[in-house]
Parts: structure tokens; sequence; C-alpha cells
């Protein structure tokens, strides 16, 4: 069905807020890329063209189709609030620096090898042709086993990341106490407080039969 006069410039002023705010996004994303410690792994270009893609609606287009672009943007956006240092501050937070056997070359050699690491294995899933939600079972499967392998360690750090790992492995391994200590404390800050409250409440009296596969064992 033909749209009318009306109905055509409701649609070209929705296509003209969108590129506006695509463009007040990259300028933000390509300020916070060039600042001492760049928060993804991508060139000035190479956001000015995914932005573009984004903005840039097939014709046809559906209200959906403008709420996806628009969530889409504001990811991007949301980067630029990132905390840059989450990786490093696991570990750093893994070498004590009064410990005897503290080492600052093999701190700084992993400060270095790091995100090169996390590159490959982002290379590596993009290569498995795996959806998005597949990749981060994978990721988290890898995740479980090395957080076996780390309750073998005679002293595990009191890192935010090792109690991540911890938390996915069944309750029959003995884990360290500050592991829900760490995860409690970041629900908090990533949370409003009524979420906060949903949560609490959630640990308080779980609904186990409706969680889906944490609640299911297959056959």
């Amino acid at each position: 069905m033909a749209l009318t006069n009306n109905e055509k410039q409701i649609r070209h002023k929705k296509i003209e807020a969108l590129r506006n705010f695509g463009n007040q996004v990259l300028i933000r994303r390509v300020f916070t890329n060039t600042g001492f410690n760049p928060l993804i792994e991508k060139s000035n270009e190479e956001i000015k063209e995914e932005i573009e893609a984004i903005v840039n609606l097939p014709s046809g287009w559906t209200d959906e189709d403008y709420e996806v672009a628009v969530r889409k943007l504001n990811n991007i956006l949301n980067i630029s609030y990132d905390n840059p240092h989450l990786m490093n501050n696991d570990i750093n937070g893994a070498y004590g620096i009064m410990d005897s056997d503290f080492n600052l070359d093999e701190l700084r050699k992993a400060e270095y090898k790091a995100p090169e690491v996390v590159r490959n294995i982002k290379s590596i899933l993009k290569l498995s042709e795996l959806n998005k939600s597949n990749q981060i079972a994978v990721v988290a499967e890898v995740m479980r086993q090395l957080a076996k392998e780390i309750l073998d360690e005679k002293k595990i750090p009191k890192t935010f990341a090792n109690a991540t790992a911890l938390s996915l492995i069944g309750h029959q391994y003995d884990k360290p106490d500050w592991t829900w200590e760490l995860l409690a404390h970041n629900l908090y800050i990533q949370n409003s407080k009524e979420k906060t409250d949903i949560i609490a409440a959630e640990l308080t009296s779980p609904d186990l039969g409706s969680k889906g596969g944490l609640a299911c064992m297959p056959i």
C-alpha cells in the first residue's frame, strides 16, 4: 500500500534523526578511541563503516528495523563508558607485590600478552562460524575447565575473573569464600537498587523450576 505524504515525511524525519544520532555516536567513539587506552580493537574508519551500515536502513524498513538500529547505536555508544582496565585489574590482582615470589617481569609480560590472546580467541571464534550465543557457550565451557584446574593451585588469586569462572562449576567443588563476595559486589554495582532487590529476592527464594538450562540436566 502506497504511503501518504504525511507518512513519508514522518519516515524521512525518523531517518534524519537516526543519522544525526549516528553522527553523535561516531564523534563520541572516535574521541574515546584516540585516548590512551582505546576501548575496542577497531580503527576509527572501521567504527565509521559500522555506524553507516546501521543507519542506512533497507528500503521498506519497518519500525522494528528502526528500533534495532537505535539499539545497536546505543550499544556502540555505551562502549565509551566501559572501564578499559578490567582485564588488567584481574591480571594485577593475581600478583601480590608483597609476596616473596612476586615477579614484575612476569606481570608486565602478562599485561602485554593478554590483549593479543583476546584477539586470537575472538578470531578463532569468528572462524568457527558459530553464532554469538554459541560462541559465549564455548567461552563459558573453557572457563569451567580452567576453574577446575585453578582449584589445584596452592593459592587462588582473589580476582573477579576467577570468581566468575568458579561460579560456573558445581557446588561440589570447594571454592574460596570470596567467590561470592566478589560476585555479589559486582551485581550490586552493575544494577539499579530495584534490580538489586530482585536479585536478592531470587537468591532468598529462587524459582528453580523456571530457569531453563540452569535447572535442567541432559537426559
